[in-house]
């Protein structure tokens, strides 16, 4: 199936969300590359850059369950409207805020946003996905979504090298208020199914996950491998803005080398979608990890202009190849009638694994030396891919379908 016809395939309702996400997501892209920078002007150190941000995934790890318990209780598209109230509420907080602490609190708002529109956006893709065709499906979406990367950085490089860098927020802001207006049109005439909230649906959910966690099949794996592969990632990518600047890039340059990975992350993720439906998911999943080790060696061996350009390249090639793999993966590893939660539940799993992460990255850059978060998390990635390969793979293989990931029927 190519890109053009799981595209036709899916459904309008999915099309308008999925441009309602772009929307969102430019606006916290405008921002998010440039938050070390604008923390560090508000006269905090990297040490509290590190605390805000490992501040942030404690808080959308916390509230992803209940997020993901809604969706699958009261519907998709429901859960989305109210969720985007709640984000366009942090990012108005982001752009009044006169403090660090005032942005913790906007923070707080905006994970509760993102726990409810997130994994409902997640699920209602996977449950519309054309048969056969799951990782092609989120190749193309993650593909066209990837497009908030390439736009958002650099228009956030240029709002703050033209007027102040606290402009970026407003900017997003304007953002996050288109995306509420076209995610509530399309949650407006949908039925809330209230009388399904219930604790038990909750705790049913919770003990499912959990049984299937420690269970040391495919959910225990995934849980393993990429709870390895976060906590990586989480050593050093806040820093990377911190890290050019300190080369001498300018705003407009540090938003043009995160728009160049999400390029790239945008053309690669096609070819990563097809090669985890009709080769293997977990192979897949593994190769992307063995490329990102690649880039960030590339980055620990100088920090040239060429050798950063490499970096940022290699990257979101990695990511581009990899992230469609996982999330099929963890559609087939879902208990059944909890997808939602799981997408949320999941994922605070793994923010859990690798919640200190941030912080410690900043404390080794403080402390030691400032490629030594990245020199770390390169060790993580690999231990992962090997993981990956070694462990997850054979386990898959094993499911109705084989490593494919492929229906019977395809």
């Amino acid at each position: 199936m190519s890109a053009r016809s799981t595209w036709a395939a899916l459904p309008l309702k999915l099309k308008i969300l999925l441009a309602s996400m772009i929307l969102a997501n430019i606006g916290s892209r405008v921002y998010r590359p440039f938050m070390p920078l604008y923390l560090l002007s508000l006269g905090g150190s990297v040490a509290l850059v590190g605390f805000f941000f490992t501040y942030d995934t404690i808080a959308a790890a916390l509230l992803r369950p209940f997020g993901g318990w809604v969706s699958d209780s009261i519907g998709r598209l429901q859960t989305v409207g109210i969720g985007t109230v709640f984000g366009f509420l942090g990012m108005l907080g982001y752009a009044l805020a006169p403090s660090y602490a005032w942005l913790l609190v906007a923070t707080t708002s905006l994970a509760l946003g993102r726990s409810l529109v997130g994994p409902s956006f997640r699920a209602y893709t996977a449950e519309v996905a054309p048969q056969g065709g799951m990782a092609q499906t989120f190749g193309v979406v993650n593909g066209l979504f990837s497009v908030v990367d390439i736009i958002g950085p650099l228009l956030g490089g240029w709002v703050a090298l033209t007027f102040e860098l606290s402009n970026v927020f407003w900017v997003a802001a304007g953002f996050m208020a288109a995306a509420t207006i076209l995610r509530v049109s399309v949650a407006l005439r949908q039925p809330y199914h209230w009388y399904s909230l219930r604790l038990s649906g909750l705790t049913a959910g919770f003990k499912g996950m959990f049984l299937g966690m420690i269970g040391g099949g495919l959910l225990t794996w995934l849980l393993i491998t990429d709870s390895l592969r976060d906590l990586g990632v989480s050593l050093y990518q806040n820093l990377e803005p911190l890290l050019l600047q300190d080369l001498s890039y300018n705003e407009a340059q540090i938003g043009l080398m995160f728009s160049l990975f999400a390029l790239v992350y945008a053309l690669s993720s096609i070819f990563g979608s097809r090669l985890a439906d009709h080769w293997s998911a977990a192979g897949t999943l593994a190769l992307g990890g063995v490329v990102q080790v690649m880039g960030l060696g590339l980055l620990l061996v100088g920090q040239s202009p060429a050798l950063i350009l490499g970096y940022f390249v290699l990257s979101g090639l990695a990511f581009g190849v990899a992230d469609p793999a996982f999330d099929a993966l963890l559609v087939v590893a879902a208990p059944p009638g909890h997808m939602g939660m799981t997408f949320g539940l999941f994922r605070t799993a793994i923010s859990f694994a690798a919640m200190p992460a941030p912080y410690i990255g900043s404390l080794m850059w403080e402390n030691g030396n400032p490629l030594l978060p990245f020199a770390a998390g390169a060790v993580s990635l690999g231990a992962a891919a090997v993981l990956t390969w070694f462990a997850l793979r054979p386990r898959v293989a094993e499911l109705p379908g084989g490593a494919s990931m492929r229906s019977p029927a395809d």
